[in-house]
C-alpha cells in the first residue's frame, strides 16, 4: 500500500505528507515513454493490486488455518495408530515368550520320553 500511496494513486490520510498532486493525462497517454501515471485504480476490482493482495492475503489466511487444523488432526490420527501399535506389538512380544516357553517344554518332554523309551525298551530287550 505504501508504493501507491507515494505514487498518488491511493488517497492518503490527512496526516501523511502528499509530495506530488495527481498526475495530469493527456487524450492518449504514452505507454512507453513515461513512467507509472497511475491510470488504474489499484482499490478498484478486478484490476486493482490492492484489492488481489487483499484477496490473496484472505485465502492465504484460510489454506493456513485449514492447514493447521489438519495437521492437528493429523498428529492426533498419528498418535492413535502409534498406541495401537504399540498395544499390537506388546501383545505379538508375550505371544512369542509364551510359544517359546511352550516349545521348550515340549522339546524337555520329548527328551525325557525318549529317555523313558529306551530304558523300556532296554528292559524289554533283557527279558526277551
Amino acid at each position: 500500500k505504501d508504493f501507491y500511496k507515494s505514487s498518488g494513486a491511493v488517497k492518503k490520510e490527512s496526516w501523511e505528507f502528499v509530495q506530488r498532486g495527481p498526475v495530469a493525462l493527456g487524450e492518449k497517454p504514452s505507454t512507453w515513454a513515461s513512467g507509472y501515471s497511475g491510470v488504474a485504480d489499484p482499490a478498484a476490482q478486478p484490476g486493482g493490486i490492492l484489492a488481489v493482495l487483499e484477496q490473496v492475503s484472505a485465502d492465504f489466511a484460510k489454506m493456513e488455518s485449514q492447514t493447521h487444523a489438519q495437521e492437528s488432526s493429523d498428529t492426533e490420527a498419528y498418535q492413535t495408530d502409534m498406541q495401537a501399535c504399540e498395544i499390537e506389538k506388546a501383545r505379538r512380544s508375550k505371544e512369542s515368550d509364551m510359544k517359546s516357553q511352550e516349545r521348550k517344554r515340549v522339546v524337555e518332554k520329548q527328551g525325557s520320553l525318549e529317555a523313558s523309551r529306551k530304558s523300556v525298551a532296554g528292559e524289554l530287550e533283557a527279558t526277551e
